[in-house]
Order: C-alpha cells, then sequence, then structure tokens
C-alpha cells in the first residue's frame, strides 16, 4: 500500500516552502541523540541508518532507511515539538540524496488540511510495515535466521552497509558476521 499520486502531488504542492533538497556524505548526521528533532529527510537516493545509544554506551543499529522511505522518529519528532531531545539518531550509511522537510510546518499543515492528515496517516502506515519487518527479522533466534531474514526481507541492501552496522543490526559482533558472510 503506497500512497496516492494525487495525494502525494497535493501535499508536495504544499509543503514545496519547506522542503530543502539536501546532498550529503557518508557519515553526516541526519538526526543526533540528544538534539531537538525538528526535520525529518525523505530519501531520494542512498541508505541512512537509524540507531539508539544503549545505556551502556553501545552504538545499536535499529534499522536502515532507503529510496523513497522518510527518516525520523515520529516520538522523537513529536517531543521535539515539546522541545525534548531526541533519543534516536539518523546517520547517511552511504552518500544520501535526500529532501529535508520541516516537522512543524507539516503539523501545521495536518491541522489546516484534511487531506495532509490522510496523507500523514499513509506515511505512518509505511513507517509501521517497516518497523514490524525490523522486529520480524530480530525475532530469530540464530543469527544465522536473522541473516537470512535480512536478506530476504531487504535483498541487495547488504551490499550497501558496512559490515559493522549490519552486525551491529543484527545483535553480532563484526568478527562473528565476518564469519557468517564466508559460510555459503
Amino acid at each position: 500500500m503506497g500512497i496516492g499520486l494525487e495525494l502525494y502531488d497535493r501535499y508536495t504542492a504544499l509543503s514545496a516552502p519547506h522542503v530543502t533538497p539536501v546532498h550529503v556524505r557518508k557519515g553526516t548526521m541526519l538526526q543526533e541523540a540528544g538534539t531537538r528533532a525538528t526535520h525529518y529527510y525523505w530519501i531520494s537516493s542512498g541508505v541512512a541508518r537509524r540507531g539508539h545509544i544503549s545505556v551502556a554506551g553501545e552504538d545499536l543499529t535499529l534499522g536502515f532507511i532507503t529510496e523513497g522511505e522518510n527518516t525520523g522518529s515520529h516520538s522523537d519528532m513529536m517531543g521535539g515539538l515539546q522541545g525534548e531531545p531526541a533519543l534516536e539518531f539518523f546517520v547517511a550509511e552511504t552518500a544520501v540524496e535526500a529532501w529535508r522537510i520541516d516537522w512543524m510546518a507539516m503539523q501545521r499543515h495536518k491541522a489546516e488540511h484534511g487531506f495532509v492528515h490522510e496523507y500523514y496517516l499513509k506515511i505512518i502506515e509505511c513507517s509501521i510495515r517497516r518497523y514490524a519487518a525490523n522486529l520480524q527479522i530480530r525475532s530469530h533466534n540464530t543469527a544465522e535466521a536473522r541473516l537470512e531474514a535480512f536478506r530476504s526481507q531487504f535483498p541487495g541492501l547488504e551490499q550497501r552497509i558496512t559490515q559493522r552496522a549490519l552486525a551491529s543490526y543484527l545483535g553480532i559482533t563484526t568478527q562473528y558476521m565476518s564469519r557468517l558472510r564466508k559460510t555459503p
């Protein structure tokens, strides 16, 4: 289920003044944990990594965002409206071309235009599906099964990301990830 073309076109026209094209290099932070989230990014090319810093200070990979998907933790964006710091971060895993979108403007448009609320719900539905896919992958008991599920759910993505990021996502060490990749 995607976003209808007419709905997309209407929203794009309305939001154009609040959207900026960006081109960033690998390693660029799109959203930092600990700072207020005020914008999100719609990825047109490249891969971004979604992460969280654990209580122990570990960089944990929660998922990946690719072409046609948006960054931004909904809870961080909503917290940002109240001045709260983000708990998650988004970093360019590869060079990224994206559209930077003002969250506050989207919220104002949502309150003023019914079709924006409909568009917003479609975006939320896509995000929930992506979140569910990540949970399904992580629910497997073995690293081998998690890797196979990742490959099945996200064909071709493994070649676009670092071994370290994939190992973090799968909850294993980079050394073990290296052994898994060598196993036929």
